[in-house]
């Protein structure tokens, strides 16, 4: 594509007025009042505004579907083994449904797992007694066992009436658990882990006891994903005679998986791992890959009954019925089932799918049910199906469920600020990321990078497991690079995430993850330097690049080095394109259509006071196109991008409808009322506010609009200042703004900005000719 001409000379502005600005002077920031209000700078005197080419198109991520078909609603539990089914009428009501699964007592076994794709299920077939013992004699040798009972001995003979234990050596000992630590760890051999007997149902309390295997030819055992919950609020079970308090989600999971008649063997991190210990810690999270794929089954505990979820669970379970398609689904959407949706909302709502854990979890399992509460078990695949089933059927979903409609009147309740129709579409299964990225792993390391950003909004307790909890979906040589280790700090663990991402990729787009507005700070973000992400916070927002197919320095390879051992300051090489000298009101994160709208009113007027049109039509067409462009990131819709003023037109018809009906005492000036009148958009009214948010709000979340020195138009971090230098970095997809700071030449990251007409390499044109980027430090 040929550049634009050269933009035409400068002219002088007509003479201006503070008064014919004065809209919406106050920040639309809804959700953080603890940042400092900023003022809006007058604008400086009127430039000619340089209208480029636009050179863009439209791209819509397809999330895929990252599950295949396989997964029956029979449990796996052996590779030659037929189904077992436990009847009913032996379960001690009011337990939950059993898990099907039958444990050997441990001892030396005459097979190996075969290796099987996650979500296949074969047929089940009973274990003949001559190899294993589903219900142990009273006493029976465990010579395999490395360490046995409470305290983990290596005596060979174990009853379970009466235990002979030989005492371990003081190395032997490890951590405690318990209140009071009355259950002592005994230390772990190489590729040893501990498992969790689950003794069967005799009373009301939960029995168990803990051994140690061997990960290379483990038996047969559950792997359970649960979130943690409130580490306050426990409840005491009995591990080898000590009352040890457990998490009650914790509690719940187990109670789940009791049996009546047989014991289970479990692993479960938080008595599996002896939390205190460091060490020992780090090694058990580098295994636990390999745990969850070895496990015969990971059952999925989404915690006890509440806000309707049986209703829920038979919901999904009659959607998997029909088969799960779109369509058939679509059938049974319908107002006399809105309760049913609505407890489907609610389990897709549960804290179990935020944690960020259960990602790998997930991906390394070969077979997955489903428990909540008393409810039956379902497959994992009921849930997938179910959610795919949801977002193909979004527009029906939105009729009934509407973004400002009152939730949960039916009985169950939404937890957060999002309408049923967005939680059924964007949570539960579909908060996981496209599994498919890292089946299929990049030959470079820039999967970790997609990793990172795919898992950013997941939660874990400890800032360094925002990297060691997504290792188990990486390829073997990423792990190798990143052995976990509590004994770093969450600095380091971070600092040497952009180091290897800048040196094995090559590219410089990691930097655009420190994202700094709205502002926040913590301990971890303190230590780090500015252009170092700090993936222990959740920003609202996301880089551009993350998002949208832009190359802003073209296929440059980025050019850097450290110029410290700590990695605190980095030099970067980029190529300067001008200086920031406007810029208006920041749009909050936690927005309501009114707040896009004073800021679309406010921004406007920033632009028309600044920019002398001096009566030229055509240009001023220009400038406006170029405006509604910048509003949407240049994502324009193909069927509205088919001529030249066409999208300005539809964008300011909608917005001045939104103005009217929202804030009807605000007079519209004669442009924004002549798109109203004279313009017809063949859109539903209901849809509208839709495409506003898609469209706009996403976009303009945690931005500014500004103007720079020389008359480019952008849009970036609400956390730009007057001055702000605009660079595009080599080896970098988008522009970025970079802050003069102290009496070194070093700069602040910023954040990334949209210029437009600079973002499909446009700023490399200088270097092809001959030319040199400039150098700059970022501290």
């Amino acid at each position: 594509m040929g550049q634009p001409p050269s933009p035409p000379p400068i002219r002088r502005r007509r003479s201006y007025s503070s008064g014919e600005v004065d809209v919406g002077e106050r920040r639309v920031i809804r959700n953080r009042p603890t940042v400092s209000r900023r003022v809006i700078p007058s604008p400086t005197p009127v430039r000619r505004y340089r209208s480029l080419s636009r050179a863009g198109y439209d791209y819509d991520d397809d999330p895929g579907r990252p599950y295949e078909r396989g997964v029956t609603q029979e449990l796996e539990v052996g590779v030659d083994t037929d189904v077992f089914r436990e009847r009913t009428s032996m379960r001690i009501a009011p337990s939950p449904p059993p898990l099907h699964l039958h444990v050997p007592a441990p001892g030396p076994r005459p097979y190996h797992h075969a290796t099987r794709s996650p979500g296949d299920t074969p047929p089940l077939r009973p274990l003949t007694p001559s190899r294993t013992h589903l219900s142990p004699p009273k006493d029976i040798r465990y010579r395999s066992l490395p360490s046995r009972g409470r305290h983990g001995d290596s005596s060979d003979d174990l009853s379970d009436s009466k235990t002979t234990r030989t005492s371990p050596s003081r190395g032997s000992w490890g951590g405690t658990l318990g209140e009071k630590g009355f259950y002592r760890y005994s230390r772990l051999g190489p590729d040893e882990f501990r498992l969790v007997r689950l003794l069967r149902r005799t009373k009301t309390a939960i029995k168990c006891e803990i051994i140690h295997e061997s990960l290379l030819a483990p038996p047969r055992y559950v792997a359970i994903s649960y979130a943690w919950g409130d580490a306050g609020d426990t409840r005491k079970i009995m591990l080898e005679g000590s009352s040890v308090p457990i998490p009650v989600s914790l509690y719940g999971a187990l109670e789940a998986l009791r049996q009546r008649k047989e014991d289970v063997l479990v692993w479960v991190d938080k008595l599996c791992i002896d939390q205190d210990n460091h060490e020992e810690r780090s090694e058990q999270v580098r295994l636990m890959t390999n745990i969850y794929a070895k496990a015969e089954c990971v059952p999925i505990w989404l915690g006890a009954e509440a806000d309707d979820s049986s209703l829920g669970m038979l919901f999904l379970s009659t959607l998997a019925d029909t088969g799960g398609s779109p369509e058939q689904v679509g059938r049974l959407l319908v107002p006399s089932r809105k309760r049913e949706i609505e407890a489907v909302a609610s389990l897709f709502e549960r804290d179990y799918w935020s944690r960020l854990w259960v990602v790998q979890e997930v991906f390394n399992a070969k077979a997955i049910r489903v428990y909540c509460g008393t409810s039956p078990s379902l497959g994992y695949r009921a849930f997938v199906d179910a959610s795919v089933a949801f977002r193909s059927n979004r527009e029906l979903l939105n009729t009934f469920f509407p973004a400002n409609s009152v939730r949960g009147r039916s009985g169950a309740s939404l937890r957060s600020q999002f309408s049923v129709s967005q939680v059924l579409v964007h949570q539960g299964p579909a908060g996981f990321p496209d599994f498919r990225l890292f089946k299929d792993a990049h030959s470079d390391g820039s999967i970790l990078l997609d990793a990172l950003r795919a898992c950013r909004r997941k939660l874990a307790t400890e800032p360094r497991d925002k990297v060691f909890g997504i290792l188990g979906v990486l390829p073997q040589e990423i792990r190798d690079e990143f052995p976990p280790d509590y004994n770093l700090s969450a600095k380091d663990v971070y600092t040497d995430i952009v180091d290897y991402l800048l040196t094995t990729t090559g590219r410089l787009d990691v930097i655009c993850e420190a994202i700094h507005f709205p502002l926040h700070t913590s301990a971890v973000t303190s230590s780090l330097p500015s252009f170092v992400p700090d993936w222990s916070h959740i920003p609202e927002t996301s880089s551009l690049a993350q998002k949208h197919l832009f190359s802003a320095s073209g296929k440059t390879a980025a050019s850097f080095k450290f110029l410290d051992e700590r990695h605190n300051r980095l030099e970067i090489s980029a190529v300067y394109l001008d200086t920031i000298t406007s810029y208006g009101v920041a749009v909050g994160t936690l927005c309501t259509l009114t707040d896009y709208l004073m800021a679309f009113i406010q921004w406007r007027a920033l632009l028309l006071g600044t920019i002398d049109t001096d009566g030229d039509e055509d240009y001023n067409l220009r400038v406006q196109e170029d405006f509604c462009r910048t509003l949407c990131l240049d994502q324009v819709p193909r069927e509205w991008d088919t001529k030249p003023g066409q999208w300005p037109r539809i964008v300011f018809h909608l917005f001045a409808s939104f103005i009217r009906e929202r804030l009807p005492r605000l007079p519209l000036d004669r442009e924004l009322r002549a798109c109203l009148d004279d313009i017809k958009v063949d859109m539903d009214p209901g849809l509208r506010r839709g495409f506003i948010q898609d469209h706009f709000g996403q976009r303009m979340m945690g931005q500014c609009f500004c103007l720079t020195k020389g008359g480019l138009m952008g849009m970036g971090s609400g956390f730009m200042a007057l001055g702000d230098k605009v660079v595009v970095p080599l080896g970098c997809d988008s522009p970025v703004l970079l802050r003069p700071e102290g009496r070194h030449g070093e700069y602040r990251f910023v954040g990334d900005i949209y210029i437009h007409g600079y973002m499909r390499g446009r700023a490399m044109e200088p270097l092809r000719r001959g030319g040199r980027a400039d150098k700059y430090v970022l501290h």
